[in-house]
């Protein structure tokens, strides 16, 4: 967030929201790559990681090399198609070459993806917090210093530099968590663990398909309008600041995977559920909490990315005020993906994209930034509340008490 302010500054309101477009579409391409192989790991490490341990070492190789694989082709795809895009989508021409050094991010990211959510399947999350904070404090200033040193340019490699980086201490720090549990990683293919990726690792990807393509698309939408490329930096600007609010209740959820993914399949749903009412109480409390403090001083935080972002402070207050519902849904949807539902998280899914296009096409010709993260807020209100009622619904047909928000139970129930 920091590192994003300092850029800002450094390449002015039209330069930063070309940047943020690069990262974007960088972002739509490692969507294919990823192949939801993230949470397949978190999910299946920690389902392995102590009853068979030779397999769970098995099924790492395995996501590694699909992980691998799919991020070489989709950025060779980037490669390909970065001139039509830059030209056609983009409106940009000259960001083509820009493009195609962003497509090394694809592969790194693809992998950092798969390293984080193996360390979380383990639960070794003070290493995860390591890996994190080494790449953030060796990352940002190398950002920073390209960015001074060759502009949007020098911006573009930097990010590479950084994700790059991250990923081999990702690398580094898998290798010692498997080591410590006496899990040997091996990359000899076991057609029996290949059902995996259909099972859950398809799905989960369908999910995300739709995530970053959809987001791509409003984003492309926002930029093609008049000084669409200043509301895109507006709307970069305000959402590091969500991912700044939601930074906390996301990494509580990630934790929670392999506890649910434990409990769930022990057959204790009793606790599972009572998880599952505390961190919605924990994490929804959190995000508002902090919320609050940051919106009242929302003109002052915008000035400080520099000339012409005062004016992106009601685009600040609504993406900010939209956090406490972002983090309901990532718990939601971790908590159906650990029960291995991931064919219905899904429909989850499918239903918040349409929500999005459909709000992005209505408010974005009239209200540009504004309408954009309106139908973010609005899509997300949705999202969350078909999640409930389907959680409600699945642990009702279980025999098991329906979640309630409150965490309240029927006297008598159990």
């Amino acid at each position: 967030m920091v590192s994003s302010i300092i850029v800002a500054r450094m390449l002015g309101i039209t330069a930063f929201g070309e940047f943020t477009m690069i990262q974007s579409t960088v972002g739509l391409f490692g969507t294919f790559a990823g192949l939801g192989l993230g949470i397949t790991a978190t999910k299946y490490v920690a389902e392995l990681r102590e009853t068979d341990p030779v397999r769970c070492g098995r099924v790492m190789g395995l996501i590694l090399m699909v992980a691998t694989v799919g991020g070489l082709v989709a950025g060779a795809a980037l490669v390909f198609f970065a001139p039509w895009m830059a030209t056609n989508t983009l409106a940009a021409p000259k960001l083509a070459s820009l493009l195609r050094a962003g497509s090394l991010l694809v592969l790194f990211s693809t992998l950092q993806g798969v390293y984080s959510g193996a360390l979380g399947g383990f639960e070794a999350f003070k290493r995860v917090a390591h890996v994190n904070w080494m790449g953030a404090v060796l990352g940002t200033p190398l950002l920073v210093v390209c960015t001074l040193a060759g502009g949007l340019k020098g911006a573009v490699w930097g990010n590479v530099i950084q994700i790059a980086l991250g990923c081999v201490i990702g690398h580094l720090a898998l290798a010692m968590e498997a080591a410590k549990r006496s899990v040997r990683l091996s990359y000899a293919l076991d057609w029996s663990d290949c059902h995996i990726l259909w099972r859950f690792s398809l799905p989960a990807f369908l999910s995300s398909t739709l995530f970053g393509p959809v987001n791509w698309f409003c984003n492309t939408y926002l930029a093609n309008q008049n000084q669409g490329y200043q509301e895109v930096a507006l709307t970069n600007a305000a959402g590091q600041w969500r991912n700044f609010l939601i930074f906390l209740p996301a990494t509580m959820t990630t934790v929670l995977v392999p506890m649910f993914s434990n409990l769930y399949h022990a057959g204790n749903r009793a606790e599972f559920e009572k998880l599952l009412r505390r961190n919605m109480v924990i994490n929804v409390g959190v995000s508002l909490a902090l919320s609050v403090p940051i919106a009242l001083f929302a003109t002052t935080i915008m000035n400080w990315y520099g000339p012409g972002f005062r004016r992106g402070v009601p685009v600040f207050l609504i993406t900010v005020f939209g956090t406490a519902l972002t983090a309901a849904g990532n718990l939601f949807s971790r908590a159906m993906q650990a029960t291995g539902r991931a064919w219905i998280e899904m429909t989850f899914s499918a239903l918040w994209a349409v929500a999005l296009i459909v709000g992005s096409l209505l408010l974005v010709p009239s209200y540009k930034a504004v309408g954009l993260v309106s139908a973010h807020l609005i899509a997300a209100f949705a999202l969350v509340v078909w999640q409930w009622l389907l959680v409600r619904r699945i642990f009702t047909r279980g025999g098991t008490v329906p979640v309630r928000l409150g965490g309240t139970e029927p006297a008598g129930s159990r």
